[in-house]
């Protein structure tokens, strides 16, 4: 009876092991999703990133990174629903970076929904007061929005506090065209003149090239004119500033 019951022991045991097997198969799943991620950053194709990138999301849906890269080739494409989609998910995945609602904030600003993108900006500063940028981008959709108090009150905070140049600039010129819609036209071309002092190629893609008049840019200075000078007569190259990453 002993020796009848070996193969039945044998086919136990066998069946324990396999099942241990199964059982480790999800931590390498979660290898081959990095290993997809590592794909997506060798490739140059910004298609084939998201390929992988997906691909790995399929294989570990709790792999942040892949949500993280992939949201933001979304971004530079403008696609900014699949945007919010990655970045709702990255932030489940990593609350604590304020970035991760950063880059919901400025997906909301640039679709049109702006108390969205407040309440987004406003997580990433409860996360991270020291984030100036979002408190830079606060601003203006508070501005968007018609909330005029509460886009001067950010905008002088980022004009205070911040120590990147375009970042200030975007201060000033949100702040500038406040000013300018109340009728503050003095305060306003001061903010125009400082924009271009801090940051010219800031200034002349926010505000010349889309807002400006004649007679404001007039009024924004002699320093302003010969810019413009520059860009016409010698067709200055100004590099375009890169979206946030």
């Amino acid at each position: 009876m002993k020796i009848a019951n070996k193969p039945k022991r044998i086919r136990t045991t066998m069946t324990c092991v396999l099942t241990l097997i199964l059982l480790a198969v999800n931590p390498v799943c979660g290898d081959d999703a990095k290993d997809y991620v590592k794909l997506a950053r060798e490739s140059s194709s910004a298609r084939k990133k998201i390929q992988h990138l997906s691909k790995a999301i399929e294989l570990d849906p709790n792999l942040a990174s892949a949500y993280e890269k992939r949201g933001m080739l979304y971004y530079f494409q403008e696609k900014y629903d699949k945007v919010i989609q990655d970045f709702e998910s990255y932030t489940r995945l990593k609350p604590e970076d304020a970035e991760g609602y950063r880059m919901l904030g400025m997906s909301y600003l640039y679709s049109g929904s702006y108390d969205a993108a407040i309440a987004n900006f406003t997580q990433a500063l409860k996360v991270d007061p020291n984030l100036i940028k979002a408190l830079c981008y606060r601003a203006e959709a508070y501005r968007l929005s018609g909330k005029d108090e509460a886009a001067v009150r950010d905008s002088t905070e980022v004009i205070q506090r911040g120590k990147e140049g375009r970042v200030v600039a975007d201060a000033y010129i949100t702040r500038a065209k406040v000013f300018r819609k109340i009728g503050h036209q003095e305060q306003a071309f001061a903010d125009i003149r400082s924009a271009l002092l801090v940051d010219p190629r800031t200034w002349f893609y926010r505000y010349v090239s889309d807002y400006a008049s004649l007679k404001e840019m007039q009024g924004a200075g002699l320093i302003a004119l010969l810019v413009i000078a520059l860009v016409v007569i010698f067709k200055l190259k100004m590099e375009i500033p890169d979206k946030e990453d």
